[in-house]
């Protein structure tokens, strides 16, 4: 792993496996502030307000989390309407340097969140550091006037994006909130997406009246003469699959029978941790091959 980018800056991902790993601050010396270490805290304050609402209040904000996690205040208040007043977790854009270049903040174009810039010599790097593996990535040249540059795409996911004003009336979800609430939303509701429509394929978001949040898609497959089948999953998008067994392996109330699900990319370590978890009655896979386990069951890949 490249732990330092071409500026000298720490890479996100390198915070994130400290905050997962929870890296004293003794180790961390003066460079990094402890606050940036405790994601797992700032995600459970995020979940231990989210279960406070009403089942139906909860979906709605687990939605707006992958849909709804940065752009210009207007919109996010009209889009979070009476949930908005109940959560504290966003920050203004114009207080992030490192997403502005020019004056100007690229939105990811899959989870919306602001993409790094990194000066490249007169150029600028611009990418999602969730999704550059995916071919979210650009490259910027400044402009001549006082508006933006111009904006390139140098990977296969890079699609055009509008630049946005880096200023106060543009906000977005804390990292820890983004990386711990909406990456693994977008996880969900991708794999909704790849499902919807299937024959004889059900698939409920967030089920559940009493506790919404113990998993997050309950799939039925419903194939007239055969016996029914169900998956209970659980999407995690962490950076490092060890600290995800740990924290799992130590969780009181794991169901027997959930299917914790990896964004692809992770599909080399789905093993590791799926032997971590043996012992659980849980089983571990991937977005591509649980969208394949239940093509097979409905008889879709036929």
């Amino acid at each position: 792993m490249r732990l330092f980018d071409v500026q000298g800056l720490v890479r996100d991902a390198v915070q994130d496996l400290c905050s997962e790993h929870l890296v004293p601050q003794a180790a961390l010396n003066q460079y990094w502030p402890w606050a940036r270490v405790r994601a797992e805290q700032e995600e459970q304050r995020l979940f231990d307000l989210m279960r406070r609402l009403t089942p139906e209040d909860y979906r709605r904000a687990r939605f707006l989390l992958g849909r709804h996690a940065a752009g210009p205040v207007r919109e996010l208040s009209r889009q979070w309407d009476r949930l908005w007043m109940r959560f504290d977790f966003f920050e203004s854009v114009g207080d992030w340097p490192w997403c502005q270049v020019e004056g100007w903040w690229y939105p990811c174009p899959v989870c919306r969140w602001p993409m790094r810039a990194v000066r490249c010599g007169a150029l600028f790097d611009v990418r999602c550091e969730a999704h550059a593996p995916r071919g979210v990535h650009y490259r910027y040249r400044p402009g001549k006037g006082s508006g933006p540059g111009e904006l390139t795409g140098t990977g296969k996911a890079a699609v055009p994006v509008t630049p946005l004003p880096a200023s106060s009336d543009h906000l977005a979800v804390s990292r820890p909130v983004w990386r711990y609430g909406t990456l693994p939303v977008l996880l969900e509701l991708q794999l909704h997406d790849k499902l919807a429509g299937l024959p004889f394929v059900d698939v409920e978001m967030w089920p559940g009246e009493q506790r919404p949040d113990e998993y997050d898609l309950h799939i039925t497959v419903t194939v007239p003469g055969r016996r029914q089948r169900h998956w209970r999953v659980d999407a995690k998008a962490w950076e490092s699959v060890v600290a995800l067994g740990r924290a799992l392996s130590d969780r009181p109330a794991l169901r027997r029978g959930l299917t914790i699900v990896l964004p692809d990319h992770q599909d080399s370590e789905r093993h590791f941790l799926g032997d971590q978890l043996a012992h659980r009655g849980v089983k571990v896979t991937t977005v591509s091959r649980l969208v394949e386990c239940v093509k097979t069951a409905c008889g879709a890949l036929r």
